[in-house]
């Protein structure tokens, strides 16, 4: 006689028809998304055309807050139940990871040709004209930051596959203030050295979207123990760049602002602090996974590092290889988080004293003679 949870998961599985109609629905949300984030290269924002003001990413990022506790009551009432989300979002999945690696892949290619073939300067420019605008490389960084408000989709996946010990406050904090940022630097300062954050950003994306296609794929991922690394790399680097842009903005006149050439340097320093803020706070969260992970992984004889500090979910050696491949990959990001928790306070409180330093470095500079209008 067929037990009662084996009739419950014939009964819960999506049919085909389902999981193409879902796979269906999410492609009208890309397709809406693409003519939203890709406008015609002689209308990039901020430069040709204006940037939009910041009604857009309170609005999105209210809705995106609202609509977590919201889809997690529908999902656990409704869809759970009827359905076993995991399969009827895979093809889904797929589609979204595959996408995301297809389009950070082509935003890193422009990003590049801007500097190698298009005569956009490595740094040292805060143009708003010229090459700023011919190179592409400012079309590809609002790109970028649109991009953000798609990845939002991340979250909606876990709570939708049930996975809310992955949507953690840090989570949630890191997708919001991650969109700001970017509106910042693209509202104040949209041209010049802007590109290289969202180029490595970019580059570690393409990693990290191919190890979670990879993984629902049932591919073992050959570069997955070194992604937390690649991503400690991309902090440092951008940190380094910032602060030494900073410093050659500081040091080469004119420092005012001219209407439609460039910011101002107390503008461009504005938007520096934002992105060391953003940078040296996610360098300690995922610098502490990162020694949480592997920092044991010799005390672990199966190379399981990544599953420390998870022995509740898993207690069994039958259980972990029961677990699929997109579960495991996607437990690495809910790790961070969770992770990530125990030094919150910490990461802030460095964060603030970086932004009180070069709050003072602006005042002393201003206090020296005033260097024009601002």
């Amino acid at each position: 006689m067929p037990s009662p949870d084996n009739d419950k998961t014939k009964n819960n599985t999506p049919s085909i028809l389902a999981r193409y109609t879902t796979a269906s629905i999410f492609v009208v949300i890309l397709s809406t998304w693409a003519r939203l984030a890709f406008p015609p290269h002689a209308d990039t924002p901020g430069l040709t055309s204006p940037m939009h003001g910041p009604s857009s990413p309170a609005s999105l990022t209210a809705m995106y807050l609202v609509s977590l506790p919201l889809l997690r009551s529908i999902t656990e009432r409704y869809l759970s139940p009827r359905y076993d989300m995991k399969l009827l979002l895979t093809e889904s999945m797929m589609l979204y990871n595959v996408v995301q690696v297809l389009l950070n892949g082509w935003m890193v290619y422009a990003m590049i040709d801007a500097v190698v073939n298009n005569g956009h300067p490595f740094i040292g420019s805060r143009g708003l004209s010229g090459v700023a605008i011919d190179s592409g490389a400012s079309y590809a960084v609002y790109v970028h930051y649109c991009d953000k408000y798609l990845e939002f989709l991340d979250t909606y996946f876990m709570i939708l596959r049930g996975k809310m010990g992955q949507v953690s406050f840090l989570h949630i904090y890191h997708h919001t203030t991650i969109a700001w940022a970017w509106w910042i630097a693209l509202r104040y300062s949209p041209g010049g050295d802007i590109y290289f954050g969202a180029l490595l950003n970019s580059a570690i994306h393409v990693l990290m979207y191919s190890y979670y296609a990879l993984a629902l794929f049932k591919v073992r991922c050959p570069w997955k123990r070194y992604l937390t690394q690649a991503q400690l790399l991309q902090f440092t680097s951008v940190v380094m760049y910032t602060l030494a842009t900073a410093y050659r903005h500081y040091h080469t006149p004119p420092h005012h602002a001219i209407e439609g050439v460039q910011p101002s340097l107390k503008t461009y320093l504005l938007c520096c602090v934002v992105q060391v803020f953003e940078m040296v706070s996610l360098f300690v969260l995922f610098g502490l996974f990162y020694k949480r992970s592997y920092s044991k992984r010799g005390d672990k004889g199966d190379g399981s590092g990544e599953r420390h500090g998870r022995s509740n979910d898993v207690s069994t050696t039958s259980t972990l290889k029961a677990e699929s491949s997109e579960d495991q990959c996607y437990r690495a990001m809910g790790e961070i988080s969770v992770a990530a928790k125990e030094v919150a306070g910490h990461a802030a409180k460095d964060a603030g004293k970086l932004v009180a330093t070069a709050t003072k470095a602006v005042t002393r500079g201003n206090g020296k003679g005033r260097v024009g209008p601002m």
